[in-house]
């Protein structure tokens, strides 16, 4: 390549870098919009799916190795976002979606949301029902154009307050095909419910009137830490913030867990704030990675837990009923037997599944939820009742 053309294709690194930069977040929304239609499916779909799609350094590094989807690919071109031709214009295109990242926090976005349990919980479990049935967030075809006045006779559009014609709700056109959501979507979102639950019980945030058992309310009585002195304030710095109180001073602390012994309810505050990296699992069972981001006992005060970001996810009372309730989703939400393959009524929508979920993530956070306290209750016992032992010999 000679310096005439290099200089060309710094000129084709420029323009397109200055044109990715350019693209914002409604940029990418109405690019996966686009896809979705293309796809023939509905504008709705699981939260991750939707990130993933609309991360700009995401799509153009797939295109750049060949692996964009077809619609993904037709779509960024309908719109005037397609990969550029020239080497100059696929570099600048690649630094301009590193810049638009930076400044438009889409990376950090995955962060402030990730870094929520019940956010992440939520996440989890949308994904999972969503790939055992894809119709959560689908669309079926209503075998006719999109035309207002057809969908009007036919009961999917009716007229608004203000004299216009408008399609109901979940009613969208597709490619010039009417189409309708299969389930409203605040219905499908609802399946996160017990996982949320299960997930926010087991880290603390449902005592509105004080701490979890062992320590301090977020809003702390000056005579008894362990209640709170302002039920709203408490309820709001759990629900909002997602604070927890920290732990009780020890002469509190021992009164309501006397399985834990002074030295193991000191050696959980050491490992809680130790800062220090440890990668190695198999000499003590704890590990934590580079700025305590992470951290994870298999002997803490609560048992097996694992910490994030401060916040204690216990194995028995947290993780446990978290992943029950989204396996029970997962099952709730396959189709019925008659919508299978092979039934009478394969390939239509399950009008129960959404249903069928709520019911079974709540069956399976409840059992999760018996089985940890079951199983974390009888943990302390043997704990309180070895501590006991060695209180009688001194």
């Amino acid at each position: 390549m000679n310096l005439e053309e290099l200089i060309q294709q710094a000129k084709y690194a420029r323009s397109a870098f200055k044109e990715e930069v350019g693209y914002g977040p409604d940029d990418q929304a109405k690019m996966f919009y686009k896809i979705r239609d293309l796809q023939g499916e509905d504008d709705d779909a699981p939260r991750l799916q939707k990130m993933v799609a609309e991360h700009p350094l995401i799509y153009r590094i797939r295109e750049n190795l060949g692996k964009a989807s077809p619609e993904g690919l037709e779509a960024r071109a309908q719109l005037g976002m397609e990969m550029k031709s020239t080497p100059g214009g696929r570099i600048g295109q690649l630094g301009g979606a590193v810049a638009a990242d930076l400044i438009q926090d889409r990376s950090r976005a995955w962060w402030w949301l990730f870094n929520a349990a019940q956010a992440t919980g939520n996440v989890v479990n949308e994904t999972a029902a969503g790939l055992v049935n894809p119709d959560l967030y689908g669309a079926q075809d209503l075998n006719t154009p999109y035309n207002l006045n057809d969908l009007k006779k036919a009961g999917y559009a009716h007229v608004n307050g203000n004299g216009r014609l408008v399609p109901n709700v979940g009613v969208m056109n597709s490619g010039g095909r009417a189409k309708k959501r299969n389930y409203r979507s605040g219905n499908v979102m609802a399946l996160g419910i017990p996982a949320g639950f299960a997930i926010n019980q087991g880290i603390g945030l449902m005592t509105p009137f004080g701490g979890y058992e062992g320590y301090e309310a977020v809003v702390p009585d000056e005579n008894d830490p362990s209640k709170t002195s302002n039920a709203v304030a408490e309820i709001a710095s759990k629900y909002i913030l997602g604070r927890t109180g920290n732990l009780l001073d020890w002469e509190e602390f021992k009164k309501v867990r006397p399985d834990v012994s002074k030295g193991e309810y000191n050696a959980y505050k050491a490992f809680k704030y130790d800062k220090a990296v440890d990668m190695n699992p198999f000499d003590d069972g704890d590990i934590s990675l580079p700025g305590g981001v992470l951290r994870a006992t298999n002997d803490g005060i609560h048992g097996a837990e694992v910490q994030f970001l401060g916040r204690s996810l216990p194995v028995n009372t947290a993780l446990l009923p978290t992943a029950s309730a989204i396996l029970g989703t997962m099952a709730g939400v396959r189709r019925g037997r008659k919508y299978r393959k092979g039934g009478e009524l394969e390939g239509q929508v399950d009008p129960n599944a959404v249903k069928r979920g709520l019911m079974g993530g709540t069956a399976g956070a409840r059992g999760g939820m018996a089985i940890g306290k079951t199983s974390e209750a009888e943990r302390r016992k043997r704990n309180e009742a070895s501590n006991q032992a060695y209180y009688d010999t001194l």
